[in-house]
């Protein structure tokens, strides 16, 4: 394919200067000057053209496409790898220019490396604006979507691989969906990707995103003040969360049968709703009133609704409106209870249950009505649930509207408009939503949006959309290396910054310390609650705080802290961390645990001494080979901080061991083997492979924890996202992003066979994982380990909700996300701060390796914290350092 303009050559040369992402997946080769000419195509690179790469005139072994094959990574099959690094970049570099406005001229090729295996960039001969661009959008799609067609065949001839086209088609619907509204609207037009092309309406996202937000903000304070009632989202069933179509076209077919309407027995685009104000506009959207003037149209909706079928067999035909299972998700996520809401009668209870339960939502509360007016009961069944306050409802009938907004003031009321449906016969609006789809957070790039690469905040995995997201393989051979120089000026750029905030801290506390130990003690708390190091003070007040330290202080001593942890970094899935080893994160919290020492001296001299006691295989047995490495270089990390003499590493079983007060060790398999009996038969006949989410539901019920100690299910839920999953090969986030993009749903005919299995064997794992761990914390308790910090030493909590009388500490900020759950990453003002590697992947951040050390990175950085020569930038490499609260 060439696309050219009047002339044939690029009126946009300095169009990927200010688009990292661009930048990323493609280069205009006649901005570096032709060195030679391949076709139309010219490359001052080692390039092929898209032509030649999907020729079938087949030159026996040089055949490039037979090349490329041959030449790729062996733990990637090659469909999967010409999707990632040919298709998915020229879908990337076409998405980015039209966003722009613009077009690629001239032959598209592949940029190859030195042993002509494909880079993962797209190598263009120019760019020009799409208005002057010959062919235009829809011809230029159609001949491209031919191009991977010839693609497609001659690889399967290649490989005998049927899949590869269905491996494309993937990718395309991956980069088209979630496109801000002004870039779907440029692929509009008839060419084969229209099918793909998916965006969301700003109002639509706002609106979900408000309700998820006030569901949180309520659960957070039903946390804080028990006895409030928690927070309660209502959703109705029909042209609402559940689509009719079938039964719909049903309707309009019998209808048209009787009446002689050939139209309504044809695909209809739009169909009508079950309400007489949406009656009239789908006939005016379907042309039929001007087709058909004789008829009395509006005598015929009644009939068209008694038409409609409600019987069991017609029922399980419903399908699911888009994007509510992830919404339902949200809501739960943040706390809220579900209810379905529906106008539904009684005696269609059991089949309204088995379409719930085959989409994985049967374990939601179901609320069906009698044969009386709708709304009331819809209100008086709100009424019904005590304990529960109506946050938000979704409904698709004005008049339910009107009685549940009078009903609820204080609730937001939703008008539901699904797109094929005439429900009320009004258009979009800003107070309604289409479908139950909202953006991913964070916001995604290159789709016209218009943000900069930006970090998740999320706390857990639970809190990013896995399955949304882009894996982008392509950036990891576009990392940089860091020399010895450049590492160090960061380390010691970090302490000096560090040492200094923590200085100013203890010297301001200490301006206005009273004298005596009492007052010094005061003045400690005051320093080690301090914002820079995420305390809690209403969790450790100052009587906390003169019960740990007012013995230190009195003999003159350094003052003790303990800290439970670090254990390992969590790779075990690769979606949280690339590598089993610590990173930028961990050195940046020593650092931190540096600025606390630096601060408390300057009201106590002695300062501070931590004692951290790893837990790698405490709670949960571990190979030693999984977390050697990271104690090693987390040792190492301690002396490259310059922390040696502030923390003291030690395995927490050796250091229980040597204390006198501590249990006998000897008696924990028997200890442990009485705690996993007692939780084996608490939960006796539930399978967490049956059905997930109700046995986690029962399991909460049954858990025979006494008040105050750990739940089951909220601790399953962090196992769930920490126990190791197997790496087939190829993208290292693909597999276990399959997985977990819905790890409770093991019903969907949709994902494949090996996915649902693993994601069975996934829950089963982390339900064994749970009952140990927990058996363990029970064992603790009864062998006395709390004697480890009980007396005269500040336990530092690294939980964000620590139990009362701990001292939390979140040395990095922001989310709270600890070290060793995620990956060092730098924030937009450069601070240090531990994100998941898929949000980070899918950002498009770089990775920053330390010298001479590929095996992982060592931080992840904002590809506008590079320069164009693929350097991290001097002056970013200056300003690095901790977040100040």
């Amino acid at each position: 394919m060439v696309l050219r303009g009047p002339d044939g050559r690029s009126e946009q040369p300095g169009l990927l200067d200010d688009d990292p992402l661009l930048r990323l997946y493609c280069v205009v080769a006649s901005a570096a000057g032709a060195h030679r000419e391949l076709r139309t195509l010219p490359v001052a690179r080692n390039a092929v053209s898209l032509g030649d790469l999907a020729s079938s005139g087949f030159p026996g072994d040089v055949l490039s496409l037979k090349r490329l094959v041959e030449g790729r990574p062996t733990d990637w099959g090659a469909p999967d790898h010409l999707a990632e690094f040919v298709v998915r970049p020229l879908l990337i570099t076409f998405r980015g220019l039209l966003a722009k406005g613009c077009l690629p001229v001239g032959e598209i090729g592949v940029e190859l490396d030195s042993e002509s295996a494909a880079t993962g960039r797209i190598v263009l001969a120019g760019i020009r604006s799409a208005r002057s661009a010959v062919p235009g959008v829809a011809d230029a799609i159609v001949a491209l979507d031919e191009q991977l067609d010839e693609l497609a065949a001659a690889c399967a001839l290649v490989t005998g691989d049927e899949q590869v086209r269905a491996a494309f088609d993937a990718v395309i619907a991956q980069e088209l969906r979630n496109l801000s509204e002004e870039t779907a609207a440029a692929f509009a037009g008839d060419h084969p990707w229209r099918r793909f092309v998916h965006a969301v309406a700003a109002e639509q996202h706002e609106i979900l995103s408000r309700v998820v937000r006030l569901v949180r903000e309520r659960s957070v304070r039903c946390r804080r003040e028990p006895g409030l009632a928690r927070p309660l989202v209502a959703v109705d069933l029909d042209f609402c969360a559940l689509h009719s179509k079938h039964r719909v076209r049903d309707a309009l077919r019998r209808l048209g049968e009787a009446h002689g309407i050939e139209e309504l027995a044809a695909q209809l685009d739009v169909l009508p709703g079950l309400y007489q104000p949406g009656w009239r506009p789908f006939l005016v959207r379907n042309g039929l009133l001007e087709r058909y003037p004789e008829l009395d149209w509006d005598a015929l909706y009644p009939e068209y609704r008694r038409n409609v079928a409600w019987d069991r067999a017609a029922l399980l035909t419903d399908g699911l409106a888009p994007g509510l299972v992830r919404f339902v998700r949200d809501l739960e996520q943040a706390g809220g209870r579900v209810v379905w809401l529906t106008g539904r009668r009684h005696r269609m209870r059991a089949a309204t249950g088995e379409v719930l339960a085959r989409h994985g939502l049967g374990h939601l509360d179901l609320r069906t009505t009698d044969d009386g007016p709708v709304a009331d009961q819809k209100v008086a069944a709100l009424h019904d649930m005590p304990g529960h306050e109506l946050v938000a409802a979704f409904d698709d009938s004005a008049a339910n509207r009107r009685a549940l907004q009078a009903a609820f003031p204080a609730a937001v009321v939703v008008a539901v408009r699904p797109p094929e449906f005439t429900v009320d016969g009004v258009g979009r609006t800003a107070d309604g939503i289409a479908t139950f789809e909202s953006l991913p957070h964070p916001i995604p790039v290159g789709r016209g949006h218009g943000r900069n690469a930006q970090l998740s905040h999320a706390t857990s995995l639970g809190g990013l959309r896995i399955g949304d997201l882009s894996t982008r393989p392509t950036i990891w051979s576009h990392g940089v290396e860091l020399t010895e120089e450049e590492q160090a000026r960061i380390v010691a750029s970090l302490a000096a910054t560090a040492l200094a905030s923590g200085q100013r801290l203890g010297k301001q506390v200490g301006a206005g310390m009273d004298p005596g130990p009492v007052g010094l003690a005061r003045a400690v708390w005051q320093v080690i609650t301090a914002k820079p190091f995420g305390a809690a003070r209403s969790a450790y007040p100052l009587a906390a705080a003169e019960r740990d330290v007012l013995a230190s202080i009195e003999a003159g001593d350094r003052i003790r802290f303990v800290m439970v942890g670090p254990s390992l970094k969590q790779d075990g899935s690769r979606l949280k961390a690339l590598g089993g080893l610590p990173d930028l994160s961990e050195l940046a919290m020593l650092i931190r645990l540096r600025e606390l020492d630096a601060a408390v001296r300057q009201v106590h001299p002695p300062g501070m001494e931590v004692r951290a006691l790893t837990d790698a295989s405490h709670f949960r047995f571990r190979e030693p080979h999984r977390y050697a490495g990271y104690h090693e270089q987390f040792a190492q990390q301690v002396e490259l901080a310059g922390a040696q003499d502030v923390v003291t590493v030690e395995d927490f079983d050796t250091a229980a061991d040597a204390h006198p007060l501590c249990g006998d060790r000897a008696q924990r398999p028997e200890l442990l083997a009485k705690h996993r009996d007692r939780y084996t038969a608490a939960f006796a006949g539930l399978d967490i492979r049956r059905n997930p989410r109700s046995a986690l539901a029962a399991a909460d019920d049954r858990d025979p924890a006494r008040p105050g100690q750990p739940r089951f299910v909220e601790l399953f839920r962090s196992v769930l996202q920490a126990v190791d999953v197997p790496f087939p090969g190829g993208d290292p986030f693909a597999w276990s992003q399959r997985i977990y993009a819905d790890p409770f749903d093991l019903t969907d005919p949709a994902a494949p066979l090996g996915i649902r299995r693993a994601r069975g064997d996934l829950l089963a794992l982390a339900w064994r994982e749970t009952i140990i761990y927990l058996a363990n914390k029970h064992v603790d308790e009864e062998l006395d380990y709390s004697v480890l910090w009980r007396e005269n030493c500040v336990r530092l909590s690294l939980s964000i909700r620590p139990a009362p009388g701990r001292l939390r500490f979140v040395p990095l900020g922001g989310s709270g996300v600890m070290p060793w759950h995620g990956t060092a990453t730098l924030n937009a003002q450069h601070e240090v701060s531990v994100d998941y590697a898929i949000s980070l992947a899918d950002q498009g951040f770089r990775p920053v390796h330390g010298p001479g050390d590929r095996r992982q990175p060592w931080f992840m950085a904002s590809p506008r914290a590079l320069t164009r020569a693929g350097r991290l930038d001097p002056a970013v490499i200056d300003r690095i350092r901790l977040r100040s609260k």
